[in-house]
């Protein structure tokens, strides 16, 4: 597989990972590593963030995305729900 950005500019760079957002394959030059906090809900609908973070991977097109929305609603953005 080949990185998506690459391959839209002409060149086939091998992919390290996918972008968990888009689905679009990524080379290392192009591929954001984050971390995301887990959360479960206990009683009286209180949220607790479960440790250690998990990895997500995104390419920077969903980055950039991601960063616009933390900026604009900073409390949700970087926590997942568990069931």
């Amino acid at each position: 597989m080949h990185c998506l950005d690459c391959y839209s500019g002409g060149r086939q760079t091998p992919a390290i990972g996918v972008c968990r957002q888009c689905g679009a394959a990524a080379c290392a030059q192009h591929v954001q590593m984050r971390q995301q906090s887990l959360t479960c809900t206990k009683p009286i609908n209180r949220a607790v963030t479960i440790d250690p973070p998990v990895r997500r991977l995104l390419c920077r097109t969903c980055s950039a995305a991601h960063q616009a929305h933390a900026t604009c609603c900073p409390q949700s953005a970087n926590a997942t729900r568990t069931p």
